[in-house]
């Protein structure tokens, strides 16, 4: 059963049995190894010189990428081969969406290998040592045949959005079947808080639903979240990468921003659920490094954004098993700390602000609320492109991708409900227009961008990501509700007609099970009615954003401001 890769969506360089020093950080263009840069150029010029094309796909952030990077391609044997027949490309993953979700299952580091036509001759997965990685070059030159497509994918019934109940049932089953029931978590190799795959659960075991199999999923988000708190640095805060332990007691120390979000945004949910104060003291625990660490300094033209990673270890010499077991005075007396990857794209600071509102309507710390209003005023104001939708690096049309724009989207709704500011669900609406304009693919589903009309090769053919896509279905979904816009529910159907395909191979999708049963049915909707300054209506709002699930519809009708976009509930004229 391929569930690992689908359930946990993040993916996993192997373990390896050498002893290798970390390379320490340098810029990549004074590599010994002459690294290129990523373009169309790179083709014209192999096409010239009859060269292959070796990619390596890395991480700021990638223990083995900076491996890689200080053994096999500085391994004279590797060099010589390169310089003869290979132009090298080293392309930073967080940077590069588009090639991130097409190469995602062969790293990181991924090795991929191009004809000058850009066909695929060889992809690889994780850590090449030196010897293996000069016979495999050698290989591709002797016999450079194109490699068939890859990737996980379907052909889709755009007739067709809502999952079969069989597909429902064996999804379900196989969901509770890969749960650890000794250890909390899912899979059988490693440990991740993953959003969608603990939201299920937390959904399934909401007490409201009152069924038999409510104490089953309440006890498996439980231990899963109890587990979790393992992976919370104890010093800084932070949610660390994984454990490649069942008993999450063996961390991968690097910290990812979506991790964060994922973390905290399943602890808040288990305390609107069931009220355990631990789930938001991990919560808190993880938005102190988003809120310490993470944030452009204020008196920055990018005041308000947030930077993307902070690498597992601290150099060649201090690997992070040894930096983080540092109390606060060690770390500080070091004058030092692992690299960040100070980088500014939409979708990280949008998956930030996001996470930082929903700690905001348990907690109600307005320190909190603001820094998620300066993150997704930044963005708008730094990376929405004239088309509407939103660069990752950019604000340019050239540049938007399918990651950026939803997370802006999730990051608006979930202000509006923190917040009952009427800007925010405009701004949400009008991402949903720009998604639906933009992003869907032919066949079903949302690319991550539209290709490249200069595109060759495998590179002509659209990329469609699991997570982005059940993101896209359940925000279009949700902003339609909203807005009371047909099209944008056609859009969500069109996003779950390429889910329910997927869902059809032998995965787990806990993301596909939510969306299609949010399809099937409308949000709680709860609304104020009354003024924005009338200490009662906010007191109401307060106690509303808190309602236990994230499938919610929350308004506040102020007069003053005119009528909601979606006028579906008339509501009496009052003082």
């Amino acid at each position: 059963m391929r569930n690992l890769r689908t359930l946990l969506a993040i993916l996993i360089v192997g373990a390896v049995s050498i002893v290798a020093l970390r390379a320490s950080a340098e810029d990549p263009k004074n590599h010994p190894v002459g690294w290129q840069a990523w373009g169309k150029d790179v083709f014209e010029r192999a096409g010239r010189e009859n060269r292959y094309i070796v990619l390596h796909m890395a991480a700021v952030w990638c223990h083995w990428c900076h491996v890689m990077e200080g053994t096999t391609y500085r391994d004279p044997a590797v060099l010589k081969l390169i310089g003869e027949k290979f132009i090298p490309v080293r392309v930073d993953q967080d940077s590069h969406p588009e090639l991130s979700y097409r190469y995602e299952a062969w790293g990181w580091p991924a090795t991929i290998m191009f004809d000058k036509d850009g066909n695929e001759i060889f992809r690889r997965q994780g850590y090449q040592p030196p010897d293996l990685f000069a016979k495999l070059l050698a290989a591709v030159i002797e016999d450079p045949s194109a490699l068939p497509s890859g990737g996980l994918d379907a052909t889709a019934d755009v007739a067709v959005h809502a999952l079969d109940a069989a597909t429902r049932k064996r999804l379900e089953a196989s969901y509770r079947e890969v749960h650890d029931a000794a250890n909390g978590g899912f899979g059988r190799v490693h440990r991740f808080t993953h959003a969608d795959t603990l939201e299920f659960a937390l959904d399934r075991g909401r007490p409201l639903k009152r069924n038999a199999d409510a104490a089953l999923y309440a006890g498996m988000y439980g231990r899963t979240l109890k587990g979790a708190r393992r992976l919370i640095d104890p010093v800084w805060g932070g949610l660390y990468q994984y454990s490649d332990r069942l008993d999450w007691s063996s961390p991968h120390y690097e910290k990812l921003i979506n991790i964060q979000r994922d973390g905290i945004r399943a602890w808040v949910l288990a305390w609107q659920i069931d009220g355990a104060p631990g789930h938001l003291d991990a919560a808190r625990a993880t938005a102190r490094w988003l809120m310490e660490r993470m944030r452009v300094p204020a008196g920055s033209p990018d005041a308000g954004a947030f930077y993307v990673s902070q690498d597992a270890d601290l150099d060649q010499r201090m690997p992070g098993t040894q930096f983080y077991a540092l109390d606060a005075a060690a770390r500080a007396a070091l004058g030092r700390e692992p690299a960040i990857d100070h980088h500014l794209y939409a979708r990280e600071t949008a998956w930030a602000a996001a996470s930082l509102a929903t700690l905001y309507d348990a907690t109600g710390e307005r320190a909190v609320l603001d820094a998620a209003i300066a993150a997704l005023d930044w963005t708008v104001r730094t990376r929405r492109a004239a088309n509407g939708a939103f660069g990752h690096a950019r604000a340019s049309d050239e540049d938007i991708h399918l990651g950026d724009t939803v997370a802006v989207g999730e990051a608006a709704l979930a202000l509006y409900r923190s917040t009952g500011e009427r800007r925010w669900l405009t701004l949400a609406i009008e991402v949903a227009r720009a998604i639906d304009r933009h992003f869907q693919g032919t066949d079903g589903g949302f690319v991550v961008r539209q290709p490249d009309p200069a595109a060759i090769g495998a590179l002509r053919k659209p990329v469609r990501q699991i997570d982005e896509n059940v993101a896209t279905t359940r925000f279009l979904n949700l902003a339609s509700r909203y807005a009371g816009d047909a099209q944008l529910m056609d859009g969500a159907r069109h996003g779950m007609a390429w889910l329910a395909a997927l869902a059809k191979n032998d995965v787990v999708l806990p993301g596909i099970l939510l969306a299609d049963a949010e399809l099937a049915r409308e949000p709680v909707h709860v609304t104020i009615v009354g003024r924005r300054d009338n200490p009662a209506a906010a007191a109401l709002h307060a106690a509303a954003r808190r309602y236990p699930t994230r499938y919610l519809r929350i308004e506040w009708i102020d007069r003053a401001e005119g009528p909601m976009p979606n006028p579906d509930v008339e509501y009496p004229d009052m003082p």
